[in-house]
């Protein structure tokens, strides 16, 4: 345990938030390295959490590099949603509690309770209302807090519909320089806090999701705000994001999101690493408002 894995577990304990979204700014950016780090904690704090991933995290090895992954680690009393042949292969003993109705290569998701710490390759379900429904399983069950994983391209189980908090994880490995780096993690922030929508203004109503063959079939006027469901309704390039801005276009959502905090990965596989601390640094300048913490290195920012 560090002192940055307990700040970042105490912030979303004070947040009142009930289910967080580790959400990874790209593959191999610490993602779950945090959020396991948060489950340790909310283990010696004495609570129940809950967990599952929008897709497979927890893999030894990665798909595309080869190169060793971090291990998704439960400890005793966690309740994990994840595909039944992943819990043949678990170190972990556990009690099966209920089957989900929810298929995934490797099986329907099993709905578990660990009886002893350990790892296990986790595999959840695929669509937002699979996990909404994965989420109020877990939490019928005794689940105090829900930590969800998954990358920024399968956002939707980060969306209001599903999450009500943020933990955005940014990484070396999200762009080819400290710069692309940053401005990847900028343009995340941008879109995670885009503003709820207020009546009053000229709008449109976007159902679904917003995306620029959309826009091009239907451009927007200026002066004109294009309201969504939620951030992850929308799949907008930064550059286009910012050509709507020029023309006077908005954009707007019907549920806004929380962001909590950030976490730090300075690493990036086949790359020399940046300065743990220097990372930390040019995040918090980067976006002023948001907590960074760097759960290996025992970094936080002030």
């Amino acid at each position: 345990m560090t002192a940055a894995a307990a700040a970042l577990a105490g912030t979303i304990r004070q947040s009142a938030a009930r289910r967080g979204a580790f959400l990874g700014l790209a593959k191999n950016v610490g993602k779950t390295t945090a959020l396991v780090a948060v489950l340790r904690e909310m283990h010696a704090a004495g609570l129940v959490a809950g967990t599952t991933s929008a897709g497979r995290d927890g893999e030894e090895f990665d798909a595309l590099t080869g190169e060793p992954k971090p291990r998704f680690r439960v400890w005793p009393g966690q309740l994990v949603a994840s595909a039944s042949a992943t819990w043949h292969a678990a170190s972990c003993s556990s009690t099966e509690l209920a089957t989900l109705p929810f298929s995934t290569r490797f099986g329907l998701v099993e709905l578990r309770r660990a009886e002893s710490p350990g790892e296990i390759e986790i595999i959840g379900p695929s669509t937002a209302s699979q996990m909404a429904a994965t989420a109020a399983a877990l939490e019928d069950w005794g689940a105090s807090m829900l930590l969800l994983d998954g990358a920024i391209g399968r956002r939707a189980f980060a969306g209001a519909r599903v999450a009500d908090a943020i933990v955005l994880s940014v990484g070396m490995a999200a762009g080819a320089s400290p710069e692309g780096v940053l401005a990847a993690a900028h343009a995340a922030v941008e879109l995670i806090r885009l503003p709820a929508w207020e009546a009053g203004a000229p709008s449109r109503s976007i159902d679904g999701a917003l995306t620029e063959a959309a826009l091009r079939e239907s451009p927007p006027r200026p002066g004109e705000i294009l309201v969504a469901e939620d951030f992850a309704s929308i799949f907008l390039s930064a550059a286009e994001r910012r050509r709507l801005k020029e023309l006077g276009v908005g954009l707007a959502v019907r549920h806004p999101a929380r962001l909590l905090a950030m976490t730090a990965n300075p690493t990036a596989p086949a790359r020399p690493p940046m300065s743990a601390a220097g990372l930390v640094a040019a995040l918090r300048r980067e976006i002023l408002d948001v907590p960074v913490f760097d759960v290996v290195s025992d970094l936080q920012s002030p």
